[in-house]
């Protein structure tokens, strides 16, 4: 049975950082700070120019899922600096069971907790890929975090570790590329049947970190709901500003023709501004976009997209499945055939949302050979390398030598 034994509230307060030992810079990647109760887990950390050991600051927690502090503490230094942000990235947290990954969270919560003052009111959680299952999960188990920052995949399957009944807020964020792309529109849809707050970010990407400007979009609607920023007279000229961006970038979408972008945006506008502004001209040009004969053929492409999605991937996997039975024997001609089907499918198609759909696809194969070997490649047999680069080579020639 997993065990919950997470350290939140932890000690909140005002602490000394780092006693006896030499102040850390501000406004660096610092990338091996020691875990105080592990002999060999460490973090990235990057504190924001203004912040003051003197006072209560705000933190994210971030989960990559290769244990790569560093990269997964990037594309979040812009929001750091706009926020006041502590950003803070394991180099132990891994793709892998959840239960060994609680345990590197506590030991992480304990050594941050216990050097660093932290609001306990601005406290995010964030992550990519299985960081990202791991974040949700531990804002479900907790229900400690302000919000949570969920970079290209969604939940685990575990009851106890998808969103229900808790208080944080559900930021998504997935390219239109992305292998997960689907299951993130779905949760979506899920959320909101469970009146859960939350919106979905979607940009043109593979499966990887959002870039920062995603990140910045994503934490500025997270602080859109604060009760402290909304109580902050300064916080209206912000306010104001990230209103009108997000008008002229679902316009400019509609301009050049992204409409599914443009009323994604048009739709985060009309859920999370109409209290502080008036949208009535705004509602009535999503309410013009929604019925327009270009947009229903759009929402219709993706529609049949995902559908063939769907039955394509299903195809695909039972067939991977059957060849992992004897990966010393797959069945590699097979496979040559279907993803010339899938490029063949992807460049004679007219419409982004088929072309993205192949782009997923190819993505998922490839995927789940590594992930059906075990994510630490070190413990590979020949036969299992052997295998991974065959299906690779045949999906993406480009990319091996």
């Amino acid at each position: 049975m997993t065990r919950f034994r997470f350290l939140l509230p932890f000690f909140f307060g005002i602490v000394s950082i780092l006693e006896a030992q030499k102040p850390l810079e501000k406004g660096k990647i610092l990338d091996s700070i020691p875990v105080n109760t592990s002999d060999h887990e460490t973090f990235a950390l990057y504190l924001p120019s203004s912040f003051n050991e003197n006072t209560l600051n705000p933190v994210v927690f971030v989960f990559e899922p290769a244990a790569r502090g560093k990269i997964g503490v990037q594309p979040f230094i812009s929001s750091a600096e706009k926020y006041g942000l502590i950003v803070i990235c394991s180099n132990s947290s891994r793709n892998g069971p959840f239960d060994r990954n609680f345990d590197v969270a506590n030991n992480l919560f304990n050594t941050v907790f216990n050097q660093f003052p932290i609001k306990e009111d601005e406290m995010f959680i964030a992550g990519f890929s299985g960081g990202s299952r791991l974040a949700t999960a531990i804002a479900c188990v907790t229900d400690k975090f302000f919000g949570v920052i969920a970079c290209g995949a969604g939940f685990s399957s575990v009851p106890a570790y998808i969103p229900s009944l808790q208080k944080f807020l559900y930021a998504g964020l997935v390219g239109t590329a992305d292998m997960n792309y689907s299951e993130m529109l779905r949760n979506k849809k899920l959320l909101g049947e469970l009146n859960f707050t939350n919106t979905l970010f979607t940009f043109e990407a593979g499966h990887s970190w959002p870039a920062t400007v995603e990140i910045s979009r994503a934490f500025d609607w997270l602080y859109l709901q604060h009760p402290d920023k909304q109580k902050d007279p300064s916080f209206s000229n912000t306010l104001s500003k990230q209103f009108e961006h997000t008008y002229h970038l679902a316009v400019a979408f509609e301009d050049t023709g992204k409409l599914l972008f443009a009323a994604e945006n048009y739709e985060r506008i009309i859920a999370s501004y109409t209290t502080f502004f008036d949208i009535d001209s705004i509602i009535n040009r999503y309410n013009r976009l929604s019925k327009s004969k270009p947009f229903k053929k759009a929402n219709k492409q993706l529609y049949k997209a995902l559908t063939f999605e769907n039955k394509l991937r299903n195809k695909l996997l039972t067939k991977l499945n059957s060849d992992l039975q004897q990966p010393s024997n797959i069945d590699l001609p097979w496979w040559k055939k279907e993803v010339a089907d899938l490029n063949a499918l992807g460049d004679e198609s007219s419409n982004s949302a088929m072309k993205n759909m192949v782009k997923r696809l190819k993505f998922v194969i490839v995927a789940s050979v590594y992930e059906r070997n075990g994510s630490d490649t070190d413990n590979w047999n020949d036969v299992q390398r052997k295998m991974f680069r065959e299906i690779r080579e045949i999906v993406f020639p480009s990319d091996t030598q």
